[in-house]
């Protein structure tokens, strides 16, 4: 199987999860009466956590051409993983800022 080959299969796969849990946090949200910003931060994370699964399988597949398919050295100072990497650290941070927001509001609807 040819690297862009899989690399569709793979990012086919990681959307088809990403729209199944975005379709069921909706429901189990309006049937458990969450509130509308709630569900909106449930959905930001599920997008967040959907942007950086895609940017591991790119990292990945970036990793995988470089070394095994042109045997060339990998290193982090090489400007496409560079970027890569640096990316997935952004969304990273913007995760965890969704998930205590997500945290802080899920505390003040139980006082």
């Amino acid at each position: 199987m040819e690297r862009k080959e899989l690399y569709e299969k793979t990012e086919k796969a990681i959307n088809q999860a990403f729209k199944t849990a975005q379709e069921s946090i909706k429901t189990v949200s309006e049937k458990a009466g969450e509130a509308a910003h709630i569900t909106k931060l449930l959905v930001d994370k599920m997008s967040l956590e959907h942007r950086v699964s895609k940017q591991f399988a790119q990292l990945g597949s970036r990793i995988y051409e470089k070394a095994l398919r042109e045997g060339k050295h990998v290193s982090l100072e090489d400007p496409d993983i560079q970027g890569l990497v640096e990316e997935t650290q952004k969304l990273d941070v913007e995760l965890a800022q969704v998930e205590a927001a997500l945290e802080h509001e899920r505390r003040e609807k139980k006082k």
